[in-house]
């Protein structure tokens, strides 16, 4: 992958041996087993931009029509895996990611967000991924800001350690996961790693 933060000095932050990265690249150019990328509902917000508008252009529009016949409206939690079969994006996986309405958004449901994430990705025994909240693509601007990559990260070690414990008492597979990169843009990218610092209270 390229433009991790990491090329800055912040080294990606280790929570039970998973790593947590900033990653300033576009959802459309990752190269990672699994690329999420976050919409809204599509009753109430039908925004694309940057790097959502460039997923949605590198399928020729189909994530849009998709959306318009409500195949994938973006009910909160709702998700909708595609695999591309055309090279349109590098990802080998997408997976679409429901948010709800944009009225309703809060921390808390971040984190329930970011809990339900790292299930699909664990369920899909991906040993990484990329997760794009692309909230600011949907012209969502929550402050303070870092307090998104705050919550999400404390939902998906939350998954992470229910996983854990099922594996543990033999009722589940054991977890591949190792690595998982938030998207942000340069400008943020910082602010967000402050996001991870204070996620799992690194001093």
């Amino acid at each position: 992958m390229k433009k991790q933060i990491t090329e800055t000095g912040l080294n990606p932050l280790v929570n039970e041996n998973i790593k947590y990265n900033i990653l300033v690249e576009s959802p459309s150019q990752t190269i990672t087993p699994l690329q999420m990328v976050c919409f809204f509902d599509f009753s109430e917000n039908q925004n694309y931009q940057g790097g959502t508008a460039a997923v949605n252009q590198h399928f020729n529009g189909e994530i849009d029509n998709l959306r318009k016949a409500g195949i994938f409206k973006g009910n909160f939690l709702e998700t909708l895996l595609i695999t591309p079969k055309q090279a349109q994006i590098p990802a080998e996986k997408l997976l679409l990611f429901g948010l709800g309405n944009p009225s309703a958004l809060s921390f808390e449901l971040l984190e329930q967000v970011g809990y339900y994430a790292a299930l699909e990705a664990l369920k899909l025994g991906v040993e990484s991924f990329c997760f794009a909240p692309s909230l600011k693509d949907a012209g969502i601007l929550m402050q303070p800001g870092l307090e998104v990559s705050t919550a999400l990260p404390r939902g998906m070690a939350k998954a992470i350690s229910v996983a854990r414990t099922l594996a543990d008492k033999k009722l589940g597979d054991k977890v591949s996961l190792k690595e998982i990169f938030l998207l942000a843009g340069e400008a943020q990218a910082a602010y967000a790693y402050q996001g991870l610092i204070k996620a799992f209270e690194v001093k």
